[in-house]
């Protein structure tokens, strides 16, 4: 007995070792890839005396890495604390150490090697609290951190630190009772220089902050009597600043000293950007002047202004790229003659590029891509064999006889390309065919468009990651949520690639930075051509309140987009769907939500004319009050289709879903005295404005995010209570009766649905959480979650199934649902990017392919990631490893041997008749 259970476990234990599932070292960047970023520069400093040159940059997203010079890969990055907590204050390096400074309230000193990037030491400074503090700064000198703090109407307060303990050497206070908390100061190490007035005189004031003297020099005989508008540093290895009179074409540089200052011979256009790098014993001025199509460079003595003839020139600036600013530079004697300088920009579209200067461009990297707001999906354009297939249906209108005369002309130029093909004396493909920018069989070859919060478009290949092409919009900045902070940019596609020859047609709604005014840029998709004047944009010359996208097309398959403006009118866009807008107006209904107020309005376009489109308000509901505002509205995904109306249960009977395609899930926070922090979710009807449900959570505070799909929402939370994030699923019910078997109405008299509910625990915190969609929704719901420790958790809906029991009847078993336990399990064969981390993920963007069983996913934040899952294997696709030689054989010999027997089998017959 004992050993026929020895030999049942040791057969379960090969049963489970031959299901597990794993990836291997051959399939890794098969079906995915990754790219890391570190974002907008805000910090740099080149290093070119170690053997690997590298230049190390600290960014606005928080980021701390080395790069490498010569091809710009990341060599090794850091990503410190969210928000406030890890802002970077200052960086700076030198041969041994690299030390940053970070945080608010509680500022984190860091100091960290600079060869491997590990930390050498951490300690923290409270920061003062003082009332009329200005702000504060700090610089590295002589190894020594130094925090510099203006007191308004008092002081300057002086602390020197040690670097690598956080003791404090030294502090000190150097009195200047003339600055005020409007007075203009720039950090020039080790002098502080503020722009202030003695009477009618404009005077600098020079603070050595390690000598404790202050200077103060007149500037009206250098500004000729105007008055000083404004005060910049220069970046580099001097004290040097710049100074522009108000309505001035030119600037002044001056050389900050212990007595004052020193100006500099000439002076330079005020649009034109600075750097002082050191060059054996002199200073050279680099200076950099921007167009559309060239840059710029000169360089000049320090000293005497002389300008140096070796280092003067003009690149060929790449398209795309905006005005560039000098962040970092070094110059070395080049072997042949003369000088050459690596030098560092930093682009209003937050690239970061190298150039060698005399030379060309060495590297650029398109850091927007760590700041993408809006994102989707498209299907490729058809071949060009394909796409002659597809002209022959468009001569409907000749009849009969013409199709079929049209046919064979068409076969015939096909049969005289096929010809011209095999002689090599055929037509080039299409820029397209030779990019192999096609629809391939499957629909796995997609079009990913990206568009980034520092005005920039990107068309990326999701194949490979390549970006195809890129557009930058001028002066065109996001929407911003008032009460989250949270970018987003509206995106429209008003005509797919399926409607061939009409060209693919996208719209991305935007601001103007001065006016707040809206603005569409209109572009091809597939190539990033503007398709209006001038330049795709369109000025719309209103604010926009609410805007969507018509869910009809016109005769040239176009889709409009309906606007509703801060005046309560209502604008279509282009003209020619004016006449599709007012035959749906009857059934079109708008709604719109003021977070700060947390009022939704509903407004009903019944009352529209082929003349005039006009929106009506029918109702409104105020869903916060005193502190609370709304944080998030989430509707289901347009392209979603739902396969069962129901769910089938054990005992054969059907429980219908209520699947109302109006319902949307508002979510408020607040605080009040008793339970601090709580949210509220409301599923609102927002065609009717009745609230179908309602929830409350006390003692809960963000991160929060909303999953909405078919009759189910999933929303995550993290307890104040608990110290743990929670999920809570909900899914919605009609009953074992339908109440409509025709078409959902949220007119007629509303149906107050079945809700389960269940709460689950999971052991980590979310960044971002989406839904799997596949073409016809057949394949089983997956929820994708993004962890902060850099996962991407895949999770199947029956885990976080709201019907799960705590004892599970076998009615519920044939079911197939699950007992219930409250954590839920994160396997690590479940984390589809396995090692590949993806930091600070913002979003999770998921698209059909042309599979059922597969869905293509993209997540983006400070990495981007993209990668195909099958959240019910792939049931429609062979394997990879499937033997096609042994099938086709196998095929092959069953068709001979049933050839053979067949005749056997007649003979034999024929026999047994003469007998």
């Amino acid at each position: 007995m004992d050993n026929l259970k020895y030999t049942f476990a040791v057969f379960i234990f090969l049963g489970v070792l031959s299901c597990s599932i794993c990836l291997y070292e051959d399939q890794i960047g098969k079906f995915d890839w990754r790219q890391t970023y570190v974002g907008k520069l805000k910090f740099a400093k080149l290093d070119t005396i170690s053997t690997v040159k590298k230049v190390f940059v600290a960014t606005e997203e928080n980021v701390v890495a080395a790069l490498n010079l010569k091809s710009g890969q990341i060599l090794w990055r850091h990503v410190l604390e969210k928000a406030d907590q890890g802002e970077i204050q200052f960086m700076d390096s030198d041969d041994d150490e690299i030390v940053t400074v970070s945080g608010g309230s509680v500022v984190m000193a860091r100091s960290w090697d600079p060869h491997s990037g590990y930390l050498n030491s951490e300690w923290t400074v409270t920061q003062n609290t003082n009332s009329r503090l200005i702000d504060t700064k700090w610089f590295h000198f002589q190894k020594q951190l130094f925090q510099i703090a203006s007191v308004a109407q008092s002081h300057i307060a002086v602390a020197a630190y040690n670097v690598s303990t956080g003791l404090k050497i030294s502090s000190q206070e150097i009195p200047v009772p003339w600055i005020a908390e409007d007075t203009r100061c720039v950090l020039a190490v080790p002098y502080l220089a503020c722009l202030g007035s003695v009477g009618p005189d404009t005077v600098l004031h020079v603070i050595s902050l390690t000598g404790s003297v202050v200077q103060t020099k007149s500037l009206s005989a250098l500004l000729e009597g105007k008055v000083a508008g404004e005060l910049e540093l220069v970046g580099g290895s001097k004290p040097v600043v710049t100074v522009t009179a108000v309505g001035a074409s030119t600037k002044h540089i001056l050389l900050l000293d212990a007595n004052g200052f020193k100006p500099y011979p000439h002076q330079l256009p005020a649009e034109s950007k600075l750097f002082i790098v050191p060059y054996e014993n002199s200073n050279i001025l680099l200076q950099t002047s921007y167009s559309e199509v060239s840059l710029e460079l000169l360089g000049s003595d320090l000293e005497t202004g002389e300008e140096l003839s070796d280092l003067v020139g003009k690149l060929k600036y790449p398209n795309g790229l905006g005005e560039a600013d000098i962040v970092a530079a070094a110059c070395s004697p080049r072997k042949d003659k003369g000088r050459g300088c690596r030098i560092l920009l930093a682009t209003d579209d937050h690239a970061i590029a190298l150039i060698f200067h005399p030379g060309k461009f060495v590297w650029i990297r398109e850091e927007a891509l760590a700041s993408i707001a809006a994102v989707e999906v498209l299907d490729l354009p058809v071949s060009d064999t394909d796409a002659a297939i597809e002209k022959e249906f468009d001569h409907k209108e000749t009849g009969f006889l013409g199709m079929f005369v049209h046919r064979l002309a068409s076969q015939m130029l096909q049969l005289r390309l096929l010809l011209l093909t095999i002689l090599g004396l055929g037509e080039p493909p299409s820029a397209g065919q030779r990019a192999g920018l096609v629809r391939d069989e499957f629909g796995l070859h997609k079009m990913i468009i990206a568009a980034s919060s520092a005005g920039k478009i990107f068309g990326i290949d999701n194949l490979s990651g390549e970006i195809i092409w890129q557009h930058r919009l001028e002066n065109l900045i996001p929407f911003v949520d008032q009460a989250t902070g949270k970018n987003h940019m509206p995106f429209f596609v008003q005509r797919t690639t399926r409607h061939f020859p009409n060209p693919a047609q996208c719209a991305l709604l935007l601001r103007h930075k001065v006016t707040g005014e809206g603005v569409l840029f209109v572009f091809n998709p597939i190539t990033g051509q503007p398709l209006a004047e001038p330049g795709g944009l369109i000025k719309l010359g209103y604010k926009v309140k609410q805007t969507f996208l018509l869910h009809q097309p016109n005769k040239e398959f176009l889709r409009g987009i309906l606007l509703l403006d801060s005046q309560d009118n209502l604008h279509v866009f282009p003209e020619s769907t004016r006449n599709v807008a007012a035959s749906v107006a009857a059934t079109t209904f708008i709604f719109t939500a003021d977070s700060s107020s947390g009022l939704l309005v509903g407004y009903s376009l019944a009352l529209s004319t082929k003349q005039k489109l006009v929106a009506t308000r029918v109702w409104e509901i105020k869903l916060t009050q005193g502190s609370q505002h709304i944080t998030a509205v989430v509707s289901k995904n347009s392209i979603e289709k739902v396969h069962s109306q129901g769910r089938v249960l054990g005992d054969r009977s059907v429980l219908y879903k209520y699947i109302n395609p109006n319902l949307v899930a508002v979510l408020t926070q607040g605080f009040d005295p008793v339970h601090k922090q709580f949210l509220n979710i409301y599923l609102v009807d927002v065609v009717s404005g009745s609230v179908v449900f309602s929830i409350t959570h006390k003692r809960a505070r963000e991160p929060v995010h909303i999953v909405h799909s078919e009759n189910w929402l999933l929303y995550s939370y993290f307890s104040d209570k608990s110290r743990r994030t929670e999920i809570v699923t909900l899914e919605l019910y009609e009953g074992k009766v339908q109440s409509n078997t025709t078409a959902f109405s949220s007119v007629a008299a509303p149906l107050q649905p079945i809700v389960d509910r269940q709460a689950y625990i999971l052991p980590g915190m979310i960044e971002s959480m989406k839904e799997t969609v596949t073409e016809k929704g057949i394949t089983s719901k997956h929820i994708l979650v993004a962890l902060a420790s850099g996962g991407i958790l895949e999770v199947p809906w029956v885990f976080v199934d709201p019907r799960r029991p705590i004892t599970v009847t076998p009615e519920m078993r044939e079911e197939g649902v699950i007992p219930y336990m409250p954590e839920l399990p994160m396997p690590s064969d479940a984390i589809i990017n396995y090692n590949q981390t993806v930091q600070r993920v913002k979003g999770i963007h998921t698209a059909p392919s042309g599979l059922e069983s597969t869905c293509l996913v993209f997540v983006y934040g400070l990495d981007l990631f993209y990668t195909r899952v099958a959240p019910s294997k792939t049931f429609d696709l062979l394997k990879e490893d499937f033997d096609h030689f042994l099938i086709t054989a196998v095929l092959l010999g069953l068709t001979v041997t049933s050839y053979i027997t067949k005749k056997l089998a007649s003979r034999k017959a024929l026999k047994q008749a003469w007998k």
